[in-house]
């Protein structure tokens, strides 16, 4: 921060002391704006450019110097000489800064108050920055650029011009859109030449991709009937990567402030340092807020989340029949095939339906218990995030026993990071009994001996939200009903 703030009061007293030139400047009149950088602090950078330049140290952190110069160098021109400035880019194959100006010489006292001349070149355009903006921002208001425009324009420093970008996945999902296409092609043409249309490509997103097995899938469970206990759900974090946890059983809210609301249950914590407001995902599609009722302290370790919008409620729940199952998915084999689980016939997935939730003074030690969990590794499913399981820790159902109860319900079976939220459940009396907080061994892979993990009872979570809401007089529960 202090070398930061250093930096700060360097650039604000370059400026202060560089002359607002309304003629030909001198080289007197601007002074040096460079900055030495720490080796130490840019090592990753350095070594990027080692590798695929094939330079020396010395080079690379030389470019690194010339790439925070040309930031200054950029205000400066963009301050200064705006009405001859084109913009600027790094030319990494020759380590050069190019300087993009409809009158060069304009550009020159600027550049030789670098450190060196020579690792700056210029380059003659037709059009200016503040032309090409001007243009863009013209363009942007006719095509109502926004998020759900077909067309977005940008400019494009290197070509000098305005790029009138077409979305088109975004026009396959519009009715009309032969107005909007007149009304681009219309405002690019009013352009004086300076804007050319293109295709965008849609990038592939960086989340699980929209997979289909067949069948529902702990992973891959788009359109095969409602939302229920163990599948996927992937939260996006702050810093930009995504997180993977389960979902535990489908609730309502009835009566008050939410009456007949559906929601779906998890663990509290898969919610932590979450503040960005992107949709919970499960298979690439939007689902679910980020955020709904949620605590994270176990026992109370759980987050009831709303669906992201009514559309996705219908196609999740409430257009569905049998609102009231948990995923069973089991597979022989691979390195993580558990004994206690034999999959028998099975060859995909079926569905427990739960016909009731059990207190937690009803759930006793021995008592044989299942659950079922995402956690997986981008080894074994490379197609999904990677939660953090660990290779060959793979996904589905897994039996178990009841080792005590005390706030929680501790068990002897196996579970990784990703399994957070996912449901436990009696296969005896088809009874929700809780979601799992966690485990106590913090390990990776495969299942080992002497498993242990705790899971926050059904009764507490629905209590604990239902006296949170009672001032608006709803209440929640778990959906048990044939319809849920």
């Amino acid at each position: 921060m202090r070398r930061a703030r250093r930096l700060g009061a360097l650039a604000v007293s370059v400026l202060a002391a560089t002359t607002a030139l309304g003629g030909p400047a001198s080289a007197d009149t601007v002074q040096s704006f460079h900055t030495s950088l720490d080796p130490a602090s840019v090592r990753e950078s350095v070594r990027y450019l080692v590798e695929n330049y094939r330079v020396s140290e010395q080079e690379a952190l030389r470019r690194l110097e010339l790439q925070t110069d040309g930031g200054k160098l950029d205000e400066l021109l963009r301050r200064d000489r705006g009405a001859e400035y084109g913009g600027m880019w790094l030319d990494q194959d020759k380590g050069q800064l190019v300087v993009a100006m409809t009158k060069p010489a304009a550009a020159e006292p600027y550049l030789r108050a670098m450190p060196a001349r020579s690792a700056v070149r210029t380059h003659q355009v037709q059009h200016s920055l503040q032309q090409l903006t001007a243009a863009k921002e013209r363009i942007a208001a006719k095509v109502g650029a926004g998020p759900d425009a077909v067309y977005l324009p940008s400019v494009s420093e290197s070509e000098n011009r305005v790029v009138l970008w077409e979305r088109d996945w975004v026009a396959r999902e519009k009715a009309v859109v032969a107005t909007e296409t007149t009304t681009a092609r219309r405002a690019a043409a009013e352009e004086s030449g300076m804007v050319v249309s293109r295709v965008l490509k849609n990038p592939n997103a960086l989340s699980t991709p929209n997979v289909d097995l067949g069948f529902c899938h702990p992973l891959y469970c788009t359109n095969y009937g409602p939302m229920r206990g163990g599948i996927r759900l992937d939260m996006k974090r702050d810093d930009g990567t995504w997180g993977g946890c389960t979902s535990g059983f489908n609730l309502r809210s009835t009566g008050g402030g939410f009456p007949g609301k559906g929601w779906v249950l998890t663990a509290g914590h898969c919610m932590r340092t979450k503040t960005n407001n992107t949709p919970t995902q499960h298979n690439g599609n939007d689902v679910l807020q980020q955020h709904g009722i949620e605590k994270s302290s176990y026992p109370y370790d759980y987050a009831a989340l709303p669906y992201v919008n009514d559309a996705a409620s219908t196609t999740w729940l409430e257009g569905q029949t049998g609102r009231n199952r948990v995923l069973k998915y089991c597979r022989n084999g691979g390195m993580d095939s558990n004994g206690d689980t034999p999959c028998g016939a099975q060859a995909t997935s079926v569905d427990e339906y739960i016909t009731g939730a059990r207190k937690l003074a009803e759930i006793k030690a021995g008592y044989v218990v299942c659950a079922s969990g995402t956690a997986s590794s981008k080894v074994n499913y490379p197609d999904s995030v990677d939660s953090g399981a660990g290779a060959g820790y793979l996904v589905g159902t897994r039996c178990g026993r009841v080792l005590s109860t005390d706030v929680g319900i501790n068990t002897d079976l196996c579970a990784r990071p990703g399994d957070s939220g996912g449901p436990l459940f009696s296969q005896a009396d088809h009874a929700a009994l809780g979601i799992l907080v966690g485990n106590q061994q913090s390990r990776s892979g495969p299942c080992q001996a002497g498993e242990l993990n705790n899971y926050a009872p059904i009764e507490t979570i629905t209590t604990d939200l239902s006296e949170r809401i009672a001032s608006q007089g709803s209440a929640f529960a778990v959906i048990t009903t044939p319809n849920g």
